[in-house]
């Protein structure tokens, strides 16, 4: 059974998020159109294009083991009436957090749906795998059934790059704990693939190949080279920073946060086992933490001979992306999109179109025990989205016998009535009558909490199962999908049921019930 429950009506995303949904004037100078279905129409018809014959021999290199639908994908991008939408994640171990699952799903339905809509143009999912990102404490492990494991190794650099040959013992750990036919045979892409980039492309491709998505690494010399130029007057001009660091200003005097800090070269170099900063200091270029430094002539050789070697940063990042595909739409979530909203000016500054940015789908897995429970209880599935110890006291609240209310209320008439008596006589009795009140009020509170406390004992099966439920929905005090892993919960139909109910556009938490 699927449920759904606007997002206005749970306290689940950022006040940045919910304007961009429900009052994206507030925005709208910070995107370049509010996100419904009509208004791509002219996001198409601006959309200027891009060297498609690069982008489709480099995507061939990198899917030809892919599934017949990425591949026919591809063929069509040499067509200048196909456009692409897109998501990014990090190259997390074994697709990381579920989030980075539901964000894949919402560009191929809102591809699906564009087609419906726009019959006459093609539109091809993509995932740009972030495989240049070097924090490797974001992606060096996964949470499986209540445990987080974790991949030990010393390699540094781009993350993608890293050599999957240190993996076994950690494989092996996995191996004994997880036995679906989805579990093998992820572990099998990580046994038989030499980088963590070619292992996470065949699991993408495993995953969502027959549904036509394209995966995209960017650490490619090929795709690099369409971006010499913005590059060159990043190093030499360094306006990026200026323009965004306004409007990053300007979103923050509206009561925004700022999710991203701009930099005045926001460029890495980037080599075997390395990714540093590059500054520009005493007339020279230099790479933080290296002895690594170039004049003006010798970096901008290094960017002609070898671009791979440049990588760029958050705020750069996007651009890349804009440069290289013919690109509609960017579909992230709550936090990608806030630092989205910093960007346009700087995109404007490289003459490279602003995509229509789209809030993901977000969903809730609920298994068989833990519906089983929430059949026991007498709650709303949003109520669960409550503090726990405020649900905890509404239970209490509905099955207790015991209220002293009616006696409280009896109490504070006598002792008016007393304090209008002794007024009569001396009207400084009426503090210590007042002060006496307070004291049995207190009593009271002391007796009210002692017969909760003897409440939760009579039904501390009923608040295990609410602690239980609370613990499914937000594990480790975290929201499900930004915690638990797909091998978790993989059935044999769950990607395409998720694919059928997470619809493109919505503003709704989809709960979905398991068998």
């Amino acid at each position: 059974m699927i449920h759904k429950i606007p997002f206005n009506k749970i306290p689940l995303l950022s006040q940045t998020a919910l304007d961009f949904l429900y009052k994206p004037e507030k925005i709208s100078e910070f995107i370049e159109e509010i996100s419904v279905i009509e208004n791509f129409e002219k996001v198409i018809a601006n959309r200027k294009d891009v060297n498609r014959n690069v982008l489709v021999d480099e995507l061939k290199k990198q899917n030809s083991n892919s599934h017949k639908n990425s591949k026919k994908n591809i063929e069509l991008l040499l067509d200048n009436n196909t456009f692409t939408v897109t998501t990014g994640h990090q190259v997390c171990l074994f697709t990381g957090p579920l989030y980075s699952i539901y964000k894949i799903i919402s560009t191929l339905n809102l591809a699906k749906k564009l087609k419906e809509n726009y019959p006459d143009k093609n539109f091809v999912p993509v995932f740009w795998m972030a495989t240049e990102d070097h924090d490797f404490e974001e992606i060096n492990h996964i949470h499986l059934f209540g445990k987080t494991h974790i991949w030990e190794t010393s390699q540094k650099g781009p993350v993608g790059r890293f050599s999957t040959k240190e993996m076994q013992p950690f494989l092996s750990e996995l191996k004994e704990i997880i036995g679906s036919d989805l579990s093998k045979e992820a572990i099998g892409y990580y046994e038989n693939s030499t980088t963590i980039a070619e292992a996470h492309n065949k699991l993408i491709n495993h995953l969502f190949g027959e549904f036509g998505v394209v995966v995209l690494d960017a650490d490619s010399k090929e795709l690099k080279k369409e971006m010499i130029p913005v590059f060159k007057n990043e190093l030499l001009n360094q306006q990026t920073f200026e323009v965004v660091e306004k409007q990053s200003e300007k979103l923050v005097s509206k009561g925004y946060k700022k999710q991203v800090t701009p930099r005045e070269i926001n460029l890495f170099y980037q080599e075997k086992g390395l990714r540093e900063r590059i500054v520009f200091e005493d007339e020279q270029y230099k790479v933080l933490n290296t002895k690594l430094e170039f004049s003006e002539t010798e970096i901008l050789a290094k960017l002609t001979n070898y671009p791979e070697k440049f990588s760029p940063n958050v705020v750069m990042r996007p651009i890349y992306q804009e440069k290289i595909l013919p690109n509609l739409a960017y579909i992230g979530g709550p936090g990608e999109l806030a630092y989205w909203l910093q960007l346009k000016s700087g995109f404007e500054l490289h003459n490279i179109d602003f995509p229509m940015l789209i809030l993901r789908n977000s969903a809730l897995l609920i298994k068989s025990n833990i519906k089983r429970k929430i059949d026991d209880l007498p709650f709303e599935l949003f109520d669960y989205f409550q503090d726990n110890d405020e649900l905890i006291k509404r239970y209490i609240d509905k099955v207790s016998e015991v209220d002293f209310e009616e006696e409280i209320t009896e109490i504070e008439k006598i002792f008016e009535l007393t304090k209008e008596k002794v007024g009569e006589i001396d009207f400084t009795l009426e503090k210590t009558v007042v002060a006496e009140l307070k004291r049995a009020q207190n009593s009271f509170n002391k007796i009210q909490k002692k017969v909760v406390k003897a409440e939760k004992t009579n039904h501390s099966i009923a608040l295990n199962r609410i602690e239980a439920v609370k613990d499914a929905f937000f594990p480790s005090n975290s929201f499900q999908e930004r915690y638990d892993n797909i091998l978790e919960y993989h059935e044999e139909y769950l990607i395409k049921n998720l694919i059928n109910n997470l619809k493109s556009l919505e503003d709704n938490l989809t709960l979905m019930e398991l068998k």
